[in-house]
């Protein structure tokens, strides 16, 4: 799988360069909206918000793929083209950091770490893809399964355990926002989708699952 660093350059030139998006940080890039960006139901992909702990990897669409294994009878790995050639779903979802309106906190004399998001690190989608439910099932998940530990591609792997049972209720693997191809900086060319819970669960640039039948060990579970 190839991958490299998309350039902080062309993450300004298109998303930093309205004024009333507020730029927290370049390297890594953490952009924020504003709330009077946010009246419309559907977010606009150039209005929406970007939370990253690293530089944004740059994953081509024909070298993706996704491999789900673990406590399942069947693991496999499947192509970026068969993704698409599965019949597709769309929702309508909000996406927000649980970070959100961490500023409030400096504000009453209570300061906390991490990026100062004011209320703007939220959006409102459509996202298409595949519902995670038919791969699980097609991988056969076997009885005791307790979370599915999601990681990254790119060069910083991330990992983090998200439930099963939520992952079978109505979490999607998106390819598209908004009615376009996922952009990169939004977690393409495939990201979870994983409706009413925080940011941390929607796995950007989402490479793999493996069923676990304990809890992650991830530290992005066990300390975040």
């Amino acid at each position: 799988m190839t991958s490299a660093h998309t350039s902080q350059d062309q993450l300004m030139a298109h998303f930093g360069k309205d004024a009333r998006m507020q730029v927290h940080t370049v390297a890594p890039f953490n952009l924020e909206s504003s709330l009077e960006l946010l009246a419309d139901a559907i977010t606009p992909i150039n209005r929406f918000f970007l939370r990253n702990n690293h530089a944004i990897p740059t994953l081509a669409p024909a070298d993706w793929a996704l491999t789900i294994d673990g406590h399942v009878e069947r693991p496999f790995t499947l192509s970026y083209a068969a993704l698409r050639e599965m019949p597709a779903v769309s929702m309508v979802a909000f996406l927000e950091c649980y970070g959100n309106g961490r500023k409030r906190f400096a504000e009453q004399g209570r300061p906390t770490e991490g990026l100062p998001w004011r209320n703007g690190a939220i959006g409102n989608a459509e996202w298409t893809g595949v519902p995670v439910a038919w791969l699980l099932e097609r991988a056969g998940v076997r009885p005791g399964a307790i979370q599915a530990e999601c990681r990254t591609g790119g060069e910083h792997v991330f990992l983090r355990g998200v439930e099963v049972a939520k992952l079978l209720e109505d979490a999607i693997l998106a390819y598209a926002m908004n009615g376009q191809d996922l952009p990169i900086a939004h977690g393409g060319p495939v990201r979870l989708v994983v409706p009413g819970w925080g940011g941390i669960n929607w796995i950007k640039w989402m490479t793999g699952m493996t069923v676990l039948d304990h809890e992650s060990t991830s530290p992005n579970n066990q300390q975040n």
